[in-house]
């Protein structure tokens, strides 16, 4: 099987490389060729050659996509709209020439940040050599008060069995504005069979602020997998705030790198992940502080159903310089099925001394006492249950500021775990 997969990407790389070659590339495909060749396998490859078993690997291809039935999936939001469709933007739907984003797409992957130094796999190889658009993104004007929303939509579409239709990304977004940015990252799942494979560069330059909303929704039952990898750069005097909203797919595997390379800067990074059926979550996030005085503030909840698994690794880093640091991981999780598993793994490697930094971690189940208590003031069992579940998660929600936003991201929970919305009684 290995050797199969192996010849597989050669002859997909081959194919490639007569339209997008640059030594970037080059370089990352021999990084990813002494991979799959290696007899040694790490958690990455494992999975990776898992995904693939015995089907047919396709470097994505441009698929005749009804526009319309898209749109009924998106967001109803007034915003900047940038949608890859199977590894590519595409421009009928996108708004490339806007007033407000400078976006450039390149052929070849010849963009160098010269600050990269976080712990590259397998998937981010993929992204690095197989990419055929490379997108930057910068802001057009660094004084404007008032600009809009960016939504970046990913939807992939897959016609044909026993294949898995592979896209790759490749995107770097660069931040210097000193007003209030808001970013949407949906992923859309419509279908099988796709490999979504992302590897995300965005460096927030001194004074700028952003809110990040990511939403992998799952709209029919399907085998997809969804790979992301993120590096997130944060100058000096930043405000980041960053909310994940994951409904699994077959798998989903992210992994955050934030690095605090300035003074004063904050983070709060708040997530929701939900699983159920036989399907996967894993999730790793390495928060690295190196300049003094800046805070990280992270609150991951969980919920799995059936006989699905949620991993959950986090590494808080203080080093030596980075004093008056604030950090704090807070992991909650709730297991609806004896057969479900959450495994959650935080970790602070502390470097100095003049530091407040606190980690907590909660596992269980739903409290029958208060299922109880419930019923005894004439709630149904099922409300009751419906109560408490979706009330462990409204705290992440409230602080989304866009009242639609909130309403559709809380609809979609609802209707994935099965729960009627009661919450106009109250």
């Amino acid at each position: 099987m290995k050797n199969n997969i192996y010849k597989q990407i050669k002859n997909i790389y081959k194919l490639h490389k007569k339209c997008h070659f640059s030594k970037k590339s080059e370089f990352n495909w021999l990084k990813l060729e002494n991979i799959l060749k290696n007899k040694l396998y790490d958690n990455n490859k494992k999975n990776f050659l898992k995904y693939i078993n015995n089907n047919l690997l396709i470097n994505n291809q441009n698929l005749l996509i009804n526009i319309n039935k898209l749109k009924k999936f998106l967001f109803k939001i007034d915003a900047i709209i940038i949608c890859f469709i199977n590894g590519k933007i595409n421009k009928n739907i996108s708004n490339i020439n806007n007033l407000y984003y400078n976006i450039n797409i390149k052929k070849y992957n010849t963009c160098n940040f010269k600050d990269i130094n976080s712990q590259q796999n397998i998937y981010t190889y993929l992204s690095e050599s197989l990419t055929k658009e490379i997108v930057t993104i910068h802001i057009h004007d660094k004084k404007k008060i008032n600009i809009m929303p960016l939504y970046l939509v990913y939807f992939n579409i897959n016609n044909e069995k026993n294949k898995i239709f592979m896209s790759n990304y490749r995107n770097y977004i660069y931040l210097n504005n000193k007003h209030p940015l808001i970013f949407i990252e949906h992923h859309i799942n419509i279908n099988q069979l796709y490999l979504n494979n992302i590897y995300n560069t965005l460096i927030l330059n001194n004074d700028s602020q952003l809110e990040y909303y990511k939403f992998i929704t799952n709209e029919n039952k399907n085998k997809n997998y969804c790979i992301i990898n993120n590096e997130f750069y944060i100058h000096n005097n930043v405000f980041f705030k960053k909310h994940d909203f994951l409904m699994s797919n077959k798998n989903i595997e992210q992994n955050n790198n934030f690095k605090f390379i300035g003074k004063k800067s904050k983070l709060i990074y708040k997530s929701i992940s939900l699983a159920k059926n036989n399907n996967f979550i894993n999730l790793n996030n390495y928060v690295e502080h190196n300049r003094q005085n800046c805070c990280s503030i992270q609150i991951h909840k969980a919920i799995t159903l059936d006989n699905s698994i949620i991993n959950s690794i986090g590494l808080l880093k203080i080093n030596k310089n980075a004093i008056k640091t604030d950090g704090q991981i807070n992991y909650s999780s709730l297991l609806l099925s004896k057969s479900s598993k959450i495994n959650i793994q935080p970790r602070l490697d502390i470097l100095n001394h003049d530091v407040k930094c606190t980690h907590s971690v909660f596992t269980g189940k739903l409290d029958y006492n208060q299922i109880f208590f419930l019923r005894m003031r004439g709630i149904s069992f099922k409300k009751a249950y419906n109560i408490l579940l979706i009330s462990f998660i409204l705290d992440s929600l409230k602080e989304i500021k866009n009242n639609d936003l909130k309403k559709k991201i809380l609809k979609k929970i609802l209707f994935y775990l099965s729960i009627e919305n009661f919450f106009h009684e109250f």
